[in-house]
């Protein structure tokens, strides 16, 4: 195993707070170019990707975030349920966690730090500050099961392609969840469905919310040996 493939999956994180640099276009490329090798269902490549930046993103990002406002019911192409009470607790405990080290990291420097009362599904629209969102789809006639393992094995890819730059990302599935009108500023892609967002940015590692520490479950937690 790689020292540097190691290091490269460990410290890649969910970043929710992004410089404004613009991301070259180039750049974006060679990410994709090197995602493009994730394993897919016998080879059929079905993820697609759209790069939304600049006036296309501020808008897709104030449409969003009017719905949200409005209580719109979501329509994602691939609906939630709710995590069992295990999942759940894990949830909180992680929430829990990163509330309260920012709130310390901000006592530090002085900042009056309050809770936010606005609905995060109303604030998450503004995805971190991210200069550039890929929203990643596969075509409606693909097998759902296929489709949606491939574009999860395509995200990783993108995941750490990034931090192999020097970029962040964070992967959102709340920012599908009004998939038309994804489907009315892309053009050509009425036959898409919709599977997350991933912001792309230049971390603001300054920012408490990047920093906070995580954990994992021991491997003899997840896993069981058949022999």
């Amino acid at each position: 195993m790689s020292a540097d493939f190691s290091q490269l999956v460990k410290e890649r994180r969910a970043c929710r707070l992004y410089k404004p640099d613009a991301v070259p276009e180039a750049v974006i490329r060679e990410i994709l170019a090197e995602a493009r090798w994730a394993p897919s269902a016998s080879n059929t490549q079905s993820t697609n990707v759209y790069v939304l930046q600049g006036d296309k993103l501020a808008k897709f990002k104030a449409e969003i975030r009017a719905m949200a406002e409005t209580e719109a019911e979501p329509s994602p192409d691939f609906p939630n349920k709710p995590h069992p009470p295990f999942l759940a607790e894990r949830q909180q405990t992680l929430f829990k966690a990163r509330a309260e080290f920012v709130a310390a990291e901000d006592a530090k420097l002085g900042v009056d730090h309050a809770t936010s009362s606005s609905n995060p599904m109303v604030a998450g629209p503004a995805i971190f500050g991210a200069p550039v969102v890929l929203m990643l789809g596969f075509d409606k006639d693909m097998s759902m099961g296929y489709g949606l393992y491939d574009a999860g094995l395509f995200s990783m890819n993108i995941c750490l392609g990034a931090q192999a730059r020097g970029l962040a990302t964070c992967i959102t599935g709340s920012n599908t969840r009004y998939p038309d009108v994804i489907r009315k500023l892309v053009p050509g892609t009425d036959n898409i469905n919709y599977v997350v967002a991933i912001a792309l940015g230049y971390p603001d590692w300054d920012a408490p919310i990047n920093r906070f520490p995580r954990n994992r479950l021991a491997v003899d937690e997840f896993t069981q040996f058949v022999k």
